[in-house]
């Protein structure tokens, strides 16, 4: 199969769930020795798993515009934030940035429902995946398919928690590197490109958090906050960095 050149620029660095694993240079290389016959239909199930999750975000984004109407939350600005992890990045003025600010709340929330989730029980460390992966335990009356769900939307939440602020630092970073120049190259830029995917990120973030209320109602409060955030983060992102949207990466936007 013919690869996409530098479709790997322009992603979630999440190999096992792309779409594109036959055809990225990265990771074909890396897998085709080991598992030839399976990369086509991996991609095609991950395909399959992203389109489910995705066509859920309209029904996501209605839900948070409402609720924040009625709880009269502003989703264009942000209240005053404090978060625990320091900004030891290369972006200057990081620590005055409120989208990465954010950014590091976002990471801080995460981490503070999972630890409540696991003191409670309702979720455990999955000891035969590597790694730290969450699970909904069998304490919670759940069928299959409804567990299944659950342990996806903390995937995709657990996934993203840490690649989501790196991703927005990149893209500033950038930003500012082109601000600073000269002569501007010409073509897309690479900020917009980096956005795009912190928004993709965002867009997905959003979709499990709303997908968790429905095993975890009595977090409905906290998960609305945090769903207030990524929205605030994703409307500042989309004003920021208008032409993001339109940035083409490749393979995935053709």
């Amino acid at each position: 199969m013919e690869k996409i050149e530098n479709i790997y620029a322009f992603c979630d660095r999440w190999c096992e769930r792309c779409s594109f694993g036959a055809r990225c240079e990265a990771y074909a290389a890396r897998e085709e020795v080991r598992k030839p016959e399976n990369l086509e239909a991996d991609d095609e199930k991950n395909r399959i798993f992203w389109e489910n999750l995705e066509n859920r975000l309209p029904e996501t984004l209605r839900y948070v515009m409402q609720k924040a109407l009625e709880m009269e939350a502003d989703l264009t600005d942000f209240p005053g934030i404090s978060t625990k992890a320091k900004f030891d990045l290369f972006q200057r003025k990081a620590v005055n940035n409120m989208v990465m600010k954010a950014g590091r709340l976002y990471e801080d929330k995460v981490d503070d429902f999972l630890d409540d989730m696991a003191d409670s029980g309702r979720i455990a460390m999955d000891e035969l995946q590597p790694g730290s992966v969450f699970k909904v335990t069998g304490d919670n009356i759940l069928t299959e398919a409804e567990k299944k769900d659950a342990d996806d939307f903390i995937a995709v939440i657990m996934r993203y928690q840490l690649q989501l602020y790196l991703k927005i630092s990149r893209a500033y970073y950038s930003k500012g590197r082109e601000e600073e120049e000269e002569t501007p190259a010409p073509g897309p830029r690479e900020s917009d490109g980096t956005a795009k995917v912190s928004l993709l990120l965002i867009q997905r973030s959003l979709v499990a958090w709303h997908g968790l209320q429905r095993f975890f109602p009595d977090q409905s409060i906290s998960i609305d906050e945090i769903l207030f955030l990524l929205m605030r983060m994703k409307n500042r992102l989309e004003s920021e960095f208008p032409d993001a949207l339109s940035f083409v990466r490749p393979g995935f936007d053709l």
